[in-house]
């Protein structure tokens, strides 16, 4: 999997939204300043100007083309998306622009091959308004997208099962196996969006990262360039993945020590937070054994002999005594030296009574030594470097060593 830095990532789409937005001064098209407003709302209405400026703009066309807005059917998703951000926004909604949008999704006849119904992207916008409309508009939509989500791609699919969601249905995410990069990064979508398998998720999209572009001027070869809808999803879903990231992508993307991560990888990707902290102690303390020769040791005794030059608890560090050096400069004598000498094996015993002890003694669904992912993760982050940190140490007359 390779990694993606979902912060600069968002950035990127972000520009790539205010571009897009930048091309509509000429032509206006409210569809397209929807979907951009769509994206740019995942981050709310304080301090952002760029979607203030956008609904601005979107609350000036309604009111300046009221007469004519029902003319194109078109523009029914966009004037649902005006409803849904003016709530968002904390503002009233025009309750006479709902009724009129729920009379015309009442009316509109799905066997018309131009009918906004027939349109994933339209059903999902109109989906997010018609919260606030009437309860026939609000069925009439559902069948639809009951209806409609069972045929064609799979980010179609995704789309009418998401409308659903956002109109209060319980729906689980369609079946189906992604044939292209908008299925995966509808799948990318969903996932962020209602809290589904990010991880497997964003790693099928790491294998198509490449392929896609966020603009003609950037296209070459074999990629495609993404539409608006799939910039704005895709901005959502890293944006999400940003402000609250996959514990299991931070597992993966963080260059935990290799002994470590092949251990515990699968009770971490299972959720078994608590065992893959233990295994991972049960790591540390193997390796200062095979690193300093000592056998047959309790943990403790095992660090203050190695590292802290001493046979018992309380008794002032012998430097000249350790085995397990981790500063060259130990030897001279120096302070900051000794400082640190001290200061690792501390952590190192802190980790076998805080991390290891407490879960050798009780059963892992204990609620004392309960974890949750990032928890773990911190304490897997503090080992690994613990880990590195004797690998890379001196050690001092490994041969003369006896227990």
């Amino acid at each position: 999997m390779v990694p993606i830095d979902f912060h600069e990532y968002r950035n990127e789409l972000r520009r790539a939204l205010l571009a897009r937005a930048e091309a509509l001064t000429e032509t206006w098209d409210v569809f397209t300043v929807a979907w951009i407003s769509y994206g740019l709302s995942v981050e709310g209405f304080e301090n952002n100007q760029d979607l203030i400026k956008l609904h601005d703009r979107m609350l000036k066309w309604i009111k300046e083309e009221r007469d004519k807005i029902w003319e194109w059917q078109r523009n029914l998703g966009p004037i649902s998306t005006i409803v849904w951000l003016c709530r968002k926004r904390g503002e009233k909604e025009d309750p006479d622009l709902v009724t009129t949008l729920s009379e015309k999704v009442k009316e509109l006849d799905i066997d018309d091959k131009w009918s906004p119904l027939r349109d994933p992207e339209q059903v999902y916008l109109l989906s997010l308004g018609l919260r606030f409309g009437s309860e026939m508009a609000q069925n009439r939509l559902k069948h639809v997208a009951h209806q409609e989500m069972q045929k064609g791609p799979l980010r179609r699919k995704v789309l009418y099962a998401a409308a659903l969601k956002e109109l209060g249905e319980t729906v689980t995410l369609p079946k189906g196996e992604p044939q292209d990069e908008a299925d995966i990064i509808a799948l990318v979508w969903w996932a962020e969006r209602y809290d589904d398998d990010k991880y497997a998720f964003w790693d099928r999209f790491s294998g198509i990262k490449d392929h896609i572009v966020l603009d003609e001027e950037s296209e070459s070869d074999g990629q495609r360039v993404l539409s608006i809808s799939e910039i704005a999803m895709l901005y959502e879903a890293a944006t999400r993945e940003a402000i609250n990231p996959s514990p299991v992508l931070l597992f993966r993307y963080y260059p935990i020590h290799s002994r470590i991560k092949e251990l515990v990888k699968d009770h971490f990707v299972n959720k078994d937070y608590s065992s893959a902290v233990f295994e991972a102690t049960k790591a540390l303390s193997e390796l200062i054994q095979q690193r300093s020769g000592l056998k047959n040791l309790p943990e403790i005794k095992l660090i203050n002999r190695s590292m802290l030059g001493v046979d018992g608890e309380g008794k002032q560090p012998c430097f000249s005594n350790v085995i397990i050096q981790f500063n060259d400069y130990l030897t001279e004598g120096e302070l900051y030296a000794k400082n640190e000498q001290e200061g690792l094996a501390l952590i190192c015993k802190g980790v076998i009574k805080a991390f290891r002890h407490p879960r050798a003694h009780r059963p892992k669904d204990h609620p004392a030594i309960k974890l949750d992912a990032y928890e773990a993760l911190d304490q897997l982050v503090i080992i690994s470097y613990l880990m590195r940190r004797v690998e890379r140490a001196k050690i001092v007359d490994k041969n003369k060593v006896t227990t």
